[in-house]
């Protein structure tokens, strides 16, 4: 019998993450592949070598097979009957590979609803809160920065499992909306921990380089406008 941890390794490294985070921009872009972080360590469920489960795996590997070969419609029948099923383990991973399919397809919106689905299917953190990401991913160009904040922030504590990819996510989201000091204070938190992978790094300190350029196009333009200000306020003094 294949082992959960290696299916749930596999459920992950088979995400096809990658082309929706491009457009992002180069800070949140490949940060799908830091997702099997911790994975290997992760105890799951004591049951996994009943015969229930045996099945179920059986079943998942097939269908993982199916995506592979590219014979989508089969695998889709295959996870929707995963999905109705009675293991909620492999429930959950058919939920998370069924999104996959959907966003392959340029359903967003198909693929975040399955995201909220396996979100709600699992209280294990390592899938509960993946989900939860990737349904704020999915939604990303509909979504302000205040709901990816109220949305990404519980995802941020010290033993989240994604939670310097939450705090990535919540400052491009704040660097779009113009959130200079929000931005600044998520990417310094990421740009000064040696925990995270060197290209994570490297995309806060981009993010750092942009806001001081930002800030430094934005400065005289201030300073000019207060001036203009305090030149009408003394021409009106005079009159």
């Amino acid at each position: 019998m294949v082992d959960v941890f290696e299916e749930v390794d596999e459920q992950l490294r088979q995400d096809q993450y990658q082309d929706v985070l491009k457009k992002w921009g180069p800070w949140v872009g490949g940060a799908a592949l830091a997702i099997v972080v911790g994975v290997a360590g992760w105890q799951w469920f004591a049951a996994s070598q009943t015969a229930q489960a045996e099945a179920a795996s059986e079943a998942y590997l097939a269908a993982v097979d199916q995506i592979i070969a590219e014979d989508i419609a089969e695998a889709e029948a295959s996870l929707d009957g995963m999905i109705r099923g009675d293991h909620s383990g492999y429930r959950t991973l058919a939920t998370l590979q069924r999104a996959g399919l959907a966003l392959e397809a340029g359903d967003l919106e198909t693929a975040a609803a399955y995201y909220d689905e396996a979100a709600s299917s699992t209280s294990e953190p390592i899938l509960r809160d993946l989900a939860l990401l990737k349904a704020v991913w999915a939604r990303w160009d509909t979504l302000s920065f205040a709901d990816i904040d109220i949305r990404l922030s519980p995802l941020t504590g010290n033993d989240a499992p994604y939670r310097m990819l939450a705090r990535e996510s919540i400052g491009a989201a704040a660097l779009r909306a113009d959130d200079l000091d929000r931005a600044e204070s998520e990417y310094q938190i990421l740009a000064f921990n040696f925990e995270i992978s060197d290209e994570m790094r490297r995309r806060a300190q981009e993010a750092l380089a942009v806001i001081a350029a930002r800030r430094a196009v934005e400065a005289p333009a201030e300073a000019a406008e207060t001036t203009d200000e305090q030149a009408t306020t003394e021409d009106g003094s005079n009159d």
